[in-house]
């Protein structure tokens, strides 16, 4: 009986875990990769395929719509400097630019504006 208890409790705890995925965390690492789906946006494209091979962690997404804030929290390379910004994309061309945001990118599709953060 003590036998059945012991593997059971030892099973349990290398069971893979399959619970949701933290909400606006993206894997970008692959990126673009073979099912690469353009955004017909260069500075959105170019933006994703950067933070992708830079970030050593998930990029991070908050907002959805005409303005969505992007960043990488941890860049591969301490030198790189796609961690120390936030990224503004905005969709709406009639919008001004965020507060204290600098010009990034622009192309038809989109503006992205940045901000160093604290």
């Amino acid at each position: 009986m003590l036998k059945a208890i012991f593997f059971t409790l030892l099973f349990t705890g290398c069971a893979k875990s399959i619970g949701p995925g933290i909400p606006n965390m993206h894997d970008f690492s692959g990126y673009p990769g073979a099912a690469f789906n353009s955004t017909n946006s260069p500075c959105i494209d170019g933006l994703m395929v950067n933070l992708g091979k830079s970030c050593a962690t998930l990029v991070e997404f908050q907002g959805e719509g005409v303005i969505t804030a992007v960043q990488c929290h941890q860049a591969k390379n301490k030198k790189s400097p796609w961690d120390k910004f936030t990224f503004y994309i905005v969709t709406d061309h009639h919008i001004g630019k965020p507060p204290q945001t600098i010009e990034f990118c622009a192309d038809p599709v989109s503006v992205i504006y940045m901000r160093e953060r604290l």
